[in-house]
């Protein structure tokens, strides 16, 4: 009798204790600050205003009372990405510099966000807008505490949203497009890796790296080569290199006038 009176004990203490856990977060509860309002701007704008700005490598507070949102379509998920991520309004694509990590846990691909730029920074890293926070005189990444208090997630993660259908580029593309509107969020179909063979790995071996912990492939897109670029952090890193004819999903950035391209996972590689 007495176990049984503890075996009852036990199931009511796990009941109790699983409707706390399920009520811990308020109903509603939204990540960031909610206090932020509706987007008064697009990305392509913003990037527009401060086209100088970057292009100059130069880097300035934003202090008008601008607003944007779009939907996340670029994380840190599979360590290839590392302290930004990349928002999308269907007008333009816009990396944002945060100084954390893990950040696909709470805004990862698909989440909605309002983003209240004023008091943030935005300025040229290689030459391709950044937004973030002032890094000894130039851009950089903004403080987690910073970022939370100008961010607002909207509704829950939705894969469905078309700003998540990248845009299909091929070559001539590639070869007309302005590099100071990068990045933008692309697909390119039927393209080769020059240096797959079947023992050649994406970001192996270490040695490999230069001092931003990349590696740089080649990507064949019709008669264009084109950087592909790999993090040795990447949990794809040590992966053998597609053979073959491939279709590549990425965030397609400039670097000092140079294209290259980053996949978010290696999900991107089909």
């Amino acid at each position: 009798m007495r176990n049984m009176r503890l075996l009852f004990m036990a199931l009511l203490a796990a009941v109790f204790s699983g409707c706390m856990d399920h009520n811990d977060e308020p109903e509603g509860y939204a990540y960031g600050n909610p206090a932020i309002g509706e987007a008064n701007t697009t990305v392509a704008d913003l990037k527009a205003r401060y086209k100088s700005v970057a292009a100059s490598n130069g880097v300035e507070e934003i202090t008008e009372n601008l607003v944007i949102s779009g939907v996340i379509v670029g994380d840190d998920e599979s360590g290839n990405i590392y302290k930004n991520l990349y928002l999308n309004d269907g007008t333009g694509t816009l990396v944002v510099g945060i100084n954390s990590t893990g950040l696909y846990a709470t805004l990862p691909v698909g989440q909605k966000i309002a983003v209240d730029c004023k008091g943030l920074y935005i300025g040229g890293y290689g030459t391709m807008t950044q937004l973030g926070g002032l890094y000894q005189g130039n851009i950089g990444r903004m403080s987690d505490y910073l970022w939370k208090s100008h961010v607002k997630a909207i509704g829950e993660p939705n894969l469905s949203y078309p700003e998540l259908t990248p845009m299909e580029v091929d070559e001539s593309w590639l070869s007309a497009a302005d590099q100071a509107d990068a990045p933008f969020f692309v697909k390119f179909k039927d393209v080769t890796f020059a240096e797959a063979d079947g023992l050649t790995q994406y970001a192996a071996p270490d040695n490999l790296a230069d001092g931003g912990n990349g590696v740089n492939r080649t990507l064949e897109v019709g008669g264009t080569d084109l950087i592909f670029r790999t993090s040795t952090y990447a949990n794809f890193a040590t992966d053998y290199m597609k053979m073959g004819e491939v279709d590549v999903t990425g965030l397609l950035t400039q670097y000092n006038g140079e294209w290259q391209i980053t996949v978010r996972t290696s999900r991107d590689i089909e």
